[in-house]
């Protein structure tokens, strides 16, 4: 891999290093844990790595057993309100109960000296999907397969288990070496997953999140509106626009077919370099995935072609209503082997 960079659950700092000069922004950065602290008489702080909405990542050794964990603690300004803490340790409990290869492990979670909550998880060396499509353009079909077949496996496991992730984008898709050489899927960020019943989660409502999503983005340039959309959006707004499904859109129930189409977007994107339906600021990206239906992949660049039969397969998952998608990822992961194998 070309970037070593440790994946934990909620990292989102952008992989161009470049954050968006707002106070939104900045203020998730605050963290009063400093490198070559030691947590939990374990855990010694080597670097800091990333940060999400809800915490700060650092690489860490453990000085136990000599490897090296990720650590994310969480932010100091979010301490004070019980209903974080409690979403942070959810988010925690969710990824214990989770035992699958193609999803980043967690081995424990508890409360610095200061009472700070802190996660201990794996720690990973590769990069992301999203990093991987920057450099890349866009991802070769065959590795296409490789990757998106291990995403849809490690999703249909914890919708097995009840849990819809809800956040899903390139950024939480890590790509590290495995144990046969080829590229090992690890998903990370179940920092706003839900335990669901079968009759969903409810998202808030659309007009909560435009305004949340007008006072956000207000005076940023276009570069950092267009980032914006891509990150983890606080507060009210679950989700990142980029990758939301029109009934998360609308604060409507969102299930697994809502997960379907998040990864609609995030295949349509690997394969094309571009994201479907994207307003100019994301406002507008939600105003077009409640209204239109997404662009066929062979028709974003001339000089692109793809098999009709993945065409298909893409275009069912971005269905603008969710009972035209497949109804559950394992559904998705067969047509997938389907189109692959024509």
């Amino acid at each position: 891999m070309e970037d070593n960079r440790a994946a934990a659950v909620e990292l989102t700092a952008p992989s161009n290093n470049m954050t968006p000069n707002t106070s939104a922004v900045q203020t998730r950065k605050k963290c009063s844990l400093k490198v070559d602290c030691v947590i939990d008489d374990r855990y010694k702080l080597l670097a800091e790595v990333g940060y999400g909405g809800m915490g700060m990542v650092f690489r860490a050794l453990d000085t136990q057993t000599g490897d090296l964990k990720a650590v994310k603690v969480m932010h100091n300004h979010l301490q004070d309100n019980e209903t974080n803490i409690k979403r942070f340790e959810r988010e925690a409990e969710v990824a214990l109960d989770l035992d699958h290869e193609n999803i980043i492990s967690v081995c424990r979670f508890g409360l610095t000296e200061k009472h700070e909550p802190f996660i201990i998880m794996e720690f990973l060396k590769g990069e992301s999907l999203d990093e991987l499509i920057q450099h890349s353009g866009v991802v070769p079909v065959d590795l296409f397969y490789h990757l998106f077949l291990q995403i849809c496996r490690g999703l249909s496991y914890s919708h097995s288990k009840g849990v819809v992730h809800r956040d899903i984008k390139p950024s939480n898709i890590m790509i590290v070496d495995g144990d046969d050489g080829t590229e090992l899927v690890k998903i990370v960020d179940f920092g706003i997953a839900r335990v669901c019943s079968k009759t969903g989660v409810v998202c808030p409502t659309t007009s909560n999140m435009l305004k949340a999503l007008c006072k956000t983005s207000a005076g940023l340039t276009d570069e950092q509106k267009d980032e914006l959309q891509r990150l983890t959006q606080p507060g009210e707004i679950f989700g990142s626009p980029l990758y939301m499904s029109p009934e998360q859109c609308q604060g409507e129930e969102a299930d697994c077919r809502s997960e379907v189409y998040s990864l609609g977007c995030m295949m349509f994107e690997a394969l094309t370099g571009k994201p479907p339906l994207k307003g100019s600021n994301a406002m507008d990206t939600l105003i077009l995935r409640i209204n239109e239906d997404a662009p066929l992949i062979n028709t974003v660049d001339p000089e692109l072609r793809f098999p009709e039969a993945l065409e298909k397969v893409v275009a069912k998952a971005l269905a603008r209503y969710p009972d035209q998608r497949y109804q559950e990822v394992h559904e998705l992961t067969a047509a997938l082997e389907e189109a692959m194998a024509s």
